[in-house]
């Protein structure tokens, strides 16, 4: 009877060990590409903020080009863009009038990702990928009066998510992020950025 007690303490042992292996090589894998991302010195409040929900009654079920994705399930890029131009310009453009420019000038691909030299080249608006991720540039963007677009997961390892950065404040970056109602922190996702989009109104 010990001999069996000791048995099954000792595949319980295991069977933890392995599941804590596979925990951490599941996150290690998810973080893998992104950088943490912390601000400087920059002290930058968040200006009045323009928000859009992808999931809004207006537009979530409007397709994403020719593809079969909806605003409500793939439309947080396009909200962030819609978000950035209309605080920049000072007027509104929604996610939905913006995502019908898009869609009918063919800047989706057949999967609803946005190609980002079509929209570079549509008269009226300007993008800049970034090829690295970093401190500097996202405090150079938002003191020249830009706002930056981060690719992040949700809660931190969740899918890959787009949420627009429109200020610091107490040492955090803030957030617009289209699936919330209120102003996030970038500590929300971890810090954690995968990747740096900035589109403004020509």
């Amino acid at each position: 009877m010990r001999n069996r007690k000791l048995k099954q303490v000792r595949f319980f042992i295991l069977f933890l060990l392995l599941f804590l292996l596979v925990a951490v090589f599941v996150v290690v894998l998810r973080l893998r590409g992104s950088v943490t991302l912390k601000p400087g010195k920059l002290s930058q409040s968040a200006k009045e903020v323009t928000a859009y929900r992808q999931d809004d009654a207006a537009w979530a079920d409007d397709l994403l080009g020719t593809s079969a994705y909806t605003m409500k399930s793939s439309g947080c890029l396009v909200s962030c863009i819609a978000s950035a131009v209309s605080m920049e310009t000072g007027t509104a453009v929604t996610p939905g009038s913006l995502n019908a420019i898009f869609s009918e000038k063919g800047v989706y691909d057949s999967e609803g990702n946005i190609q980002w030299a079509a929209l570079d080249a549509l008269e009226g608006f300007t993008a800049e990928v970034y090829q690295e991720v970093s401190q500097s540039d996202l405090d150079a963007c938002l003191a020249a009066g830009q706002y930056p677009i981060v690719r992040v997961r949700m809660h931190g390892l969740g899918s890959f998510h787009y949420v627009l950065v429109v200020g610091v404040r107490d040492g955090v970056y803030l957030c617009m992020d289209p699936l919330e109602n209120s102003l996030t922190k970038l500590s929300h996702y971890l810090d954690r950025v995968y990747a740096v989009r900035v589109v403004t109104n020509k």
